[in-house]
């Protein structure tokens, strides 16, 4: 499954949870971003967590209103090792989406 996260999504759930103002410019620094927000979730800590072979990102570039106007986004996709780990997958994008919906403090 995918998920699509803005870069100020990403940036502002990294300084709630990391203490840290980064800027993500790349798919490497949003891949190690994700892993610091990773770290900090509840299902990072199960045990069918192992089942989670890969995360792929990929960056697309939105225009919203203007051909000026840009707002860098990122697919994340979760590539599992077989469907057993589909409820465990299912938990991790809730959870993500719960944080990477929370406003900065």
């Amino acid at each position: 499954m995918k998920i699509k996260v803005f870069e100020d999504q990403m940036t502002r759930a990294i300084k709630r949870l990391v203490g840290i103002e980064i800027i993500i410019d790349t798919v490497e620094e949003a891949r190690r971003g994700l892993g610091l927000i990773l770290e900090r979730t509840e299902t990072a800590k199960r045990e069918d967590f192992k089942g989670l072979k890969e995360i792929r990102i990929t960056q697309k570039v939105e225009h919203p209103t203007t051909a000026v106007e840009h707002k860098l986004a990122y697919i994340i996709e979760f590539v599992l090792e077989d469907d057993s780990y589909l409820p465990m997958e299912i938990a991790l994008i809730q959870e993500l989406q719960r944080i990477f919906g929370q406003p900065a403090p």
